[in-house]
């Protein structure tokens, strides 16, 4: 989560009308209620121990969000056990090594976010009256894109706007999607479109998908019929994967039913597929940008489908009715500059200037 490096005052507890049902200094977690605005969550809590509780919540670990937030563990539980306290309510339960939210928890954290949000909004809106592109820009990919597109994309977008403070989320395109519903995320890029009325989805770049297998389970075979497929044991991507999706109608529309495929594992990357398939364990379906190299070094063999072209788009996702504030803005023209360059073969060498002058045009 984007935090904004200024800290808002904090009033005097005797200037703040205390919370309704507030009962000896003790606050139930109903005082949380959507009737209070987000802001007023940072104004009655300290926000250190906000941001502590918030990176636990989402990393689900102490050490972790310590890690991230460059503090001690015992810091952390420090911050979290103070806010507790402050709240007279369980935010997070620890199990072990596992930390779930509580229920409380999970309003404290949709509301605290709401309001971290506002004032990151807040900064940047002051940026902008300063003409500059600057603050906090949290974006997502799924993995394909995330780890074949945006890397180039997110490191000449911070050389050129050094002020912004690019945060990555990854996850399958389902979860980025969702997160960009839900207003996590100012951005996506996934694999396949979710149709939602309060998205809007912009085709980028193509994407072919490959059948691979390693060269002793190939067996010599480079081309194969779909119907053929089904002599293989697989290995999957989750129910959430664009990849999954996006293979499944390509055999739909050649007349095969993808669960006809004998499927050995499941599993929720690209990477691990890749490995599995490496290792012999089945065949798979995946993007050419992630086994391309693998197939040239001789990792890997792809089998050719005769009788069908699994392809696809990857597509930028914003929600509809949420502001993009100028890095916001910056960040989309760059990755539609750079992407413009994919689709015509050629390198992108020009895409940072080329997408401040649309930055400045569209100001």
């Amino acid at each position: 989560m984007g935090l904004p490096p200024f800290l808002p005052a904090r009033p005097c507890p005797c200037s703040v009308p205390p919370p309704p049902h507030q009962k000896d200094g003790i606050q139930p977690a109903s005082f949380l209620d959507v009737s209070f605005p987000s802001i007023y969550i940072i104004e009655m809590l300290d926000f250190r121990r906000l941001e502590a509780f918030c990176k636990v919540y989402e990393l689900r670990s102490f050490s972790r969000a310590g890690a991230d937030l460059f503090l001690s563990q015992p810091t952390i539980s420090a911050h979290v056990l103070a806010l507790e306290k402050e709240l007279g309510v369980r935010l997070l339960d620890r199990m072990g090594r596992q930390v779930l939210p509580t229920p409380a928890g999970e309003v404290l954290y949709r509301r605290a976010s709401e309001a971290f949000a506002s004032l990151a909004a807040a900064e940047a809106e002051i940026g902008q009256l300063r003409d500059e592109v600057s603050g906090d820009l949290v974006v997502g990919g799924s993995t394909i894109p995330a780890h074949h597109v945006l890397p180039e994309v997110i490191a000449g977008f911070v050389r050129t706007y050094p002020a912004v403070r690019v945060h990555l989320r990854v996850g399958d395109t389902a979860d980025i999607v969702q997160r960009v519903t839900d207003g996590e995320l100012m951005l996506g890029l996934v694999g396949a479109m979710e149709p939602h009325p309060d998205l809007v989805f912009e085709p980028l770049v193509d994407d072919e998908l490959v059948v691979v297998a390693a060269p002793e389970m190939a067996g010599g075979r480079r081309h194969v019929q779909v119907e053929e497929l089904a002599q293989w044991p697989w290995i999957m991507r989750e129910a959430g994967s664009g990849t999954r999706r996006t293979f499944a109608e390509a055999l739909a529309t050649a007349g095969m039913d993808v669960r006809r495929l004998p499927v050995a594992l499941v599993v929720d990357s690209t990477q691990a597929v890749v490995q599995y398939v490496r290792a012999g364990l089945g065949v798979s379906a995946t993007s050419r940008l992630a086994v391309a190299e693998s197939i040239t070094r001789g990792e890997l063999v792809e089998l050719q489908l005769d009788d069908c072209r699994p392809a696809r788009q990857f597509h930028s996702v914003r929600h509809a009715r949420r502001h993009q504030f100028p890095a916001a803005a910056a960040f989309a023209a760059y990755l539609g500059e750079h992407t413009r360059h994919l689709r015509n073969g050629k390198a992108p060498a020009n895409a940072e200037s080329a997408a401040k002058t649309r930055n400045k045009d569209k100001a």
